[in-house]
């Protein structure tokens, strides 16, 4: 029998968002002079969470300083409620100024949350709901060359990832729950504890030039994609993480960015080496595992398009190959080493943005355990800034495939589906992202024809 909590708890789920999404700034009323969050120079004016490498969502953009300006989005829009703010909004920008231009220090944190529901279950499901949250904390300390062309960088993030209450965690739903050959892999739980998730060091060497070395993900650096981020933009991975790519989770690396065109910096080349074996959920910041030689190699080459306006055009081409692993069940779980390539471009148009990839993979299980597919393929379109307000709506369109050979007694092969989302700039702390998936045929849930999914997803900023 399905495990649901009672009618008062599930209609609560989705009502929870607005409300967490409105209490910063219900406690008082600020005044015009505070209600606008001043212009910063130091590098965390939009928290320092944020990494431009993860994406460029509307509904909060990135604001990095210089010397890279080829990552400053245009001024983004009001949210719905621009002068809902907390009332130690202006004190906290005080003091955020004041500990990066006399120590070099920033900080920052966020929760986020994500509730989904399916109409159809798997035999294998023991709930028909998942509700994940994700709640992060970071520290930055910047004591070599502030600002400049050899800057150098301390970076500390981490995240309490888990689910709440009597529900799956996202991460394991799309398989075990729905019967899809895809799910959520961000909403994921370390054991339901926090845990250090990026430890490392980014060193600038020069305009052209920086690399990272330390614990880190290659998600974050590898495979672009502007609304990637699955704490506001889409939801399914073959959209988000993207686990036709075999890379691990979070464990030691190193991974470089390059602009070898002095007169087109738009041009640029990634390189990521990361443990396969990382688990921060089991192990934690243990290294020893880097030992056993077991990697991801990862290899993107790409250009952006920018003009004056602030939009832009994509392109890349992503290689790669991951070992064997021997963590996360090596040996009854898929665990084969391979690897492939992806193919992305994005086109601008105004506030339309048109997407599309391709990925070609070989390796099994990868470093989460959680790769099946052998060819992925997704396309779609976002409308920036709906009703002039923060945010975009999208829509993409997806299909994934088996790896050949892989789970023979599997009938189905392949399946499709659709998602779609509005990803709306509450308040200035906040953006809510009410959406849909349509997952039809879905692989391991032979007796479905198709299985809908909506969620809601929040995310409130400190």
């Amino acid at each position: 029998m399905l495990r649901r909590p009672n009618d008062t708890y599930y209609r609560r789920d989705g009502l929870i968002a607005f409300a967490l999404c409105l209490l910063l700034g219900s406690m008082a009323a600020a005044d015009n002079a505070h209600a606008q969050a001043r212009q910063t120079t130091y590098p965390v004016a939009n928290g320092v969470n944020e990494d431009p490498d993860q994406g460029e969502p509307q509904a909060n953009p990135p604001t990095p300083p210089p010397p890279r300006p080829r990552l400053q989005p245009p001024r983004p829009p009001q949210p719905l409620f621009p002068d809902v703010r907390p009332p130690w909004a202006t004190q906290l920008e005080d003091l955020r100024r004041r500990l990066y231009d006399e120590y070099g220090l920033t900080f920052g944190a966020a929760y986020n949350q994500l509730y989904q529901h399916t109409s159809a279950t798997a035999p294998t499901a023991l709930y028909d709901q998942a509700l994940g949250a994700w709640a992060q904390a970071s520290m930055t300390w910047t004591p070599l060359d502030r600002g400049g062309d050899h800057e150098g960088t301390l970076v500390v993030r981490g995240a309490f990832r888990g689910s709440l209450g009597d529900n799956a965690v996202p991460a394991q739903f799309g398989v075990r729950d729905i019967g899809s050959i895809w799910s959520n892999y961000e909403f994921t739980s370390w054991n339901q504890g926090f845990r250090i998730e990026d430890l490392f060091w980014e060193q600038q060497l020069g305009p052209a030039f920086s690399f990272r070395i330390g614990n880190q993900g290659p998600q974050s650096v590898f495979n672009f994609f502007r609304f990637k981020d699955a704490r506001m933009g889409f939801t399914s991975s073959p959209l988000a993480f993207n686990e036709t790519i075999p890379y691990p989770t979070f464990g030691l690396g190193g991974s470089f960015r390059w602009q070898p065109v002095a007169s087109d910096p738009e041009v640029y080349v990634v390189g990521t080496l990361n443990d396969m074996n990382g688990d921060p959920a089991d192990l934690g910041l243990d290294w020893n595992t880097f030992g056993l030689g077991q990697y991801f190699y990862g290899l993107e080459i790409g250009k952006n398009w920018r003009r004056d306006n602030g939009e832009f055009d994509h392109f890349h081409i992503d290689v790669f190959y991951a070992s064997e692993r021997s963590t996360r069940s090596p040996d009854t779980s898929p665990n084969t080493a391979g690897g492939g390539f992806k193919v992305a471009g994005e086109k601008q148009v105004d506030r339309v943005v048109v997407f599309a990839s391709y990925t070609y993979n070989t390796a099994e299980g990868g470093g989460i355990g959680a790769t099946l597919s052998g060819q992925t393929a997704v396309g779609g379109l976002a409308y920036l800034r709906p009703f002039g307000v923060q945010g975009e709506v999208a829509v993409g369109f997806m299909w994934s495939q088996l790896i050949p050979g892989l789970l023979p007694t599997v009938e189905r092969r392949s399946q499709s589906g659709v998602e779609t989302y509005w990803n709306i700039g509450v308040t200035p702390d906040c953006t809510f992202s009410p959406g849909v998936q349509f997952i039809f045929n879905p692989v391991f849930n032979p007796n479905v024809n198709v299985a809908v999914v909506p969620n809601i997803k929040f995310r409130v900023t400190f």
